[in-house]
């Protein structure tokens, strides 16, 4: 076991970079397929869908394998399989793997990365940019979209220019999160200030209702299952809530893009609003020790009543 522990810490380098690469890959297929799932005809029309599928399902096995044999060398001691348990499930995880018995490392932007508040301000800088150029190339096609979406449904180059400019727009965000929600130390800290940009990831996967689609490019048969998924969609067709959604995560992007952007170039105005944000809460948390109090008063004359009573 030694002999291959060494072997591994040799080769590691190498593996993470091959990782690195068909997280990424893997990330951009499935941002692309979860895309397509929401507009009509989706799949269909999807250059190379078939072969999309295949990659994704040839793709999945490899990150269950390279998860078993880093359990294997790498947690000889500790038993804390949850994680790897998910990345294999979700591959998009992979993202934020750590370094085989260094867990304050990350690989990012082709090196190790010590994970600390640098690394966070870092990746967050990094991201900022290209989210935002992107955005601003959309958001002529998002106009568009909503006044003439028969015309571009109509027209291949911006009918694949909008859906393959989305999905970049999601791989993205999904990107971001899953690294800087991975490198925080109070995650659910980081979840309820970021809750914008969680809505702009998970409310696309609403289009995994329309599964029933994929069917004929899995060979899967019409289980109970999938006629659970036909009625699903079904009812999202009734209520037309795939457009809205969409519609939703337009605005939420526009929303984030102008947060962040304010945030980077008017920082004192911005410091002014967190410390007025300070003061709410330093008010709240003045108010619930004061309930504290009262409350700790209340307990008291109650048990002297009862101490009376008994007495």
């Amino acid at each position: 076991m030694n002999q291959l522990y060494k072997l591994y810490k040799n080769i590691e380098q190498y593996i993470v970079k091959v990782m690195f690469v068909l997280t990424i890959i893997f990330l951009s297929l499935l941002a692309i397929t979860i895309q397509y799932l929401q507009v009509e005809g989706g799949l269909e029309r999807l250059p190379f869908s078939q072969v999309i599928i295949d990659i994704l399902f040839i793709l999945w096995p490899i990150f269950f394998l390279e998860r078993l044999l880093y359990v294997i060398i790498c947690h000889k001691r500790k038993k804390k399989y949850v994680a790897h348990f998910l990345i294999a499930l979700i591959p998009p995880l992979r993202l934020a793997a750590r370094r085989c018995d260094d867990k304050e490392y990350i690989w990012w932007n082709g090196d190790w990365q010590l994970v600390d508040k640098s690394l966070s301000q870092r990746i967050d800088k990094w991201f900022l940019y290209p989210i935002l150029l992107i955005s601003l190339i959309m958001i002529p096609f998002w106009i568009m979209e909503i006044f003439f979406q028969t015309k571009i449904s109509m027209h291949p180059s911006l009918y694949h220019v909008l859906n393959f400019g989305n999905a970049l727009i999601w791989g993205l965000f999904v990107t971001e999160f899953i690294i800087m929600i991975s490198i925080t130390q109070k995650k659910g800290n980081y979840v309820i200030k970021h809750l914008l940009e969680l809505f702009i990831i998970i409310l696309p996967l609403l289009a995994l209702s329309r599964f029933i689609l994929i069917t004929k490019y899995i060979k899967i048969s019409k289980s109970t299952y999938i006629l659970w998924f036909v009625k699903i969609q079904y009812l999202l067709n009734i209520y037309r809530t795939k457009s809205v959604i969409n519609r939703i995560i337009r605005l939420l992007i526009i929303i984030d893009i102008v947060k962040r952007f304010y945030q980077r170039k008017n920082p004192q105005r911005y410091l002014l609003i967190l410390k007025n944000e300070l003061h709410e809460k330093e008010q709240e948390v003045a108010d619930l020790k004061n309930k504290i109090s009262e409350t700790k008063i209340l307990i008291d004359e109650i048990r002297q009543n009862e101490e009376l009573k008994n007495g």
